[in-house]
């Protein structure tokens, strides 16, 4: 009964990648007369910590990463945009573990397990660019992601040593959320885009599965700073 639970999930997972691809691939095959299409590289600082029901943890805190990746655009005539992105993106959180005396006193000593989750992430945006030389946008749209890494890791402490528990096959394969994005920059060179924005995230669903925090809700949510260039085919 358990191994046909596992392959119904294995399966979805494959159809929903399928589609993220299929999806993808039109927006690689669109063309709309007076657009600019626009292809580019992108890196971003993330701050990425989670949500959840039931008190999960009260000393979680943000993990400090990165995204990294590739970005397709379509601008048309009216300024408006489409465009999907391809990114390594690392997510999770840290939980802080006090230590306190007999006495039940914070002892000012800590340990952190690390929470990490690490995604290929494919935003879908849609959005408004305004200006010529120096430009501001403004995006929001969809985040489907697909896990390829999930790690906790324990820090040592006192006669215990650390220790790096591989979870991915216990933690939820799919993610998808949603995105908000403002920035803005700079052309040069005719073709060539270089902006600067802020981005936030929020997952809808969850990261738990019957093997994993099984009574929890727990959810992503973060933000990010990204820099990217982008390079326009058309003028």
């Amino acid at each position: 009964m358990q191994k046909a639970t596992i392959s119904n999930k294995q399966i979805g997972n494959m159809k929903t990648t399928k589609n993220i691809f299929l999806l993808l691939f039109t927006f690689a095959t669109l063309t709309v007369n007076g657009q600019n299409h626009l292809i580019g590289v992108t890196g971003s600082v993330n701050w990425t910590n989670v949500t959840a029901n039931n008190n999960f943890a009260s000393d979680i805190n943000y993990r400090t990463g990165f995204a990294t990746g590739f970005s397709y655009d379509y601008i048309f005539k009216k300024n408006f945009i489409i465009g999907a992105d391809i990114l390594y993106n690392q997510r999770g959180f840290t939980n802080d573990i006090i230590f306190i005396d007999e006495n039940g006193n914070p002892t000012g000593q800590k340990a952190t397990t690390n929470f990490n989750y690490d995604y290929l992430t494919i935003p879908l945006k849609v959005g408004y660019n305004y200006g010529k030389t120096f430009y501001c946008f403004a995006n929001t749209g969809l985040t489907p992601a697909i896990l390829i890494d999930a790690q906790t890791i324990t820090p040592k402490i006192e006669f215990l040593p650390s220790e790096q528990n591989d979870v991915t096959d216990r933690v939820n394969k799919f993610d998808i959320g949603g995105i908000v994005e403002v920035g803005g920059g700079y052309k040069f060179e005719d073709r060539f885009w270089l902006y600067l924005s802020f981005s936030y995230q929020r997952s809808f669903t969850t990261i738990t599965s019957s093997d994993y925090f099984a009574n929890l809700k727990i959810r992503h949510n973060g933000m990010a700073i990204n820099i990217g260039l982008k390079y326009a085919l058309t003028k």
